[in-house]
């Protein structure tokens, strides 16, 4: 995975992938919602095609997620794998909070993309989202050290 320089490659979703965001996180209100995107490299960035919905099973599921575990293996093994994740802050802005950058450690080397969403607060506005690439730099000890990098967001017309 390469590290981005600057701001990270915008990401397209397909219309379809829009709605079933904002099903599944208006679906799951109060609680977070969470899943894993499909999609490739695409024309200098990342298109988003398909949307998979995980159940949340963490412990206080009205302020984190937790991918239930057989929902979990079953996205890694997925053909073609995960590009990235999904989940929503029922109650907040999307944007990452600490917990988010604390659980980037576990994602898997193929996940590029990160996507938070919100329910919408302005009428008429379905839901916010926010993108961000999912970055990966060596530390001079050598580990791994796994960041967010914020996306423009681009909604295909089909």
């Amino acid at each position: 995975m390469t590290a981005y320089q600057g701001t990270a490659p915008t990401i397209r979703l397909r219309p379809s992938v829009y709605q079933a965001l904002g099903k599944h996180l208006a679906s799951n209100l109060p609680h977070e919602a969470c899943g894993v995107l499909l999609g490739a490299a695409a024309a200098g960035g990342m298109r988003i095609d398909t949307y998979v919905p995980m159940r949340n099973v963490a412990p206080d599921p009205l302020h984190a997620f937790v991918p239930h575990p057989a929902d979990w293996v079953s996205a890694l093994f997925m053909t073609p794998p995960p590009v990235g994740l999904f989940h929503s802050h029922p109650r907040s802005a999307p944007l990452p909070s600490a917990a988010d950058y604390a659980g980037l450690q576990g994602l898997e080397e193929h996940f590029a993309v990160y996507l938070i969403g919100a329910p919408g607060s302005a009428a008429g506005e379905f839901i916010r989202l926010n993108g961000y690439g999912i970055t990966r730099t060596r530390t001079g000890q050598g580990s791994l050290s796994l960041g967010l990098a914020e996306a423009q967001l681009q909604l295909l017309l089909k």
